[in-house]
């Protein structure tokens, strides 16, 4: 006889039935905690998506119930979202050009800033300030008060 013949049946057999039914159970589970997990994900990206749209809306100052009127394959990025605002602008009844946009800067602080930036261009500083205010005021004749004025810059 040889090694490989088996006469006794209870080698071949196995409890495969109760093994099949752990791993449909199993499978089961997996598929709920999938479609849980998916479900979570649908939510998620949703109101991510929404926010985002949001958030670009407002920074443009436009209504954020236009967000309604987005369609779905656009993309939630500000510069996705600006352009579609600037394909309809006309169909919402808003300008979209640069030159209709107020600043939102005060005016004094514009007018601030501009004198700063003029005196770091210049090279204006309050000591050479200081030192041309005393020419100006030691000045003796209209001459040398013009030459004080052509040479600062004034």
């Amino acid at each position: 006889m040889s090694n490989y013949d088996y006469e006794d049946e209870d080698d071949f057999t196995t409890d495969s039935s109760d093994l099949v039914k752990q791993l449909r159970k199993a499978a089961k589970q997996k598929d709920k905690e999938l479609q849980e997990l998916r479900s979570q994900f649908e939510s998620l990206n949703k109101a991510s998506r929404e926010r985002a749209i949001k958030d670009a809306l407002a920074s443009r100052g436009v209504n954020q119930k236009i967000a309604a009127f987005i369609p779905s394959d656009i993309d939630p990025t500000e510069e996705s979202v600006s352009k579609w605002l600037t394909d309809y602008a006309d169909v919402f009844g808003f300008e979209t050009s640069a030159e209709t946009q107020k600043p939102n800067v005060d005016p004094a602080q514009a007018k601030a800033y501009q004198k700063l930036t003029n005196a770091a261009d210049s090279g204006f500083t309050p000591d050479r300030g200081a030192e041309i205010m005393t020419k100006l005021m030691n000045a003796q004749t209209p001459e040398e008060l013009d030459e004080i004025i052509r040479n600062s810059g004034l």
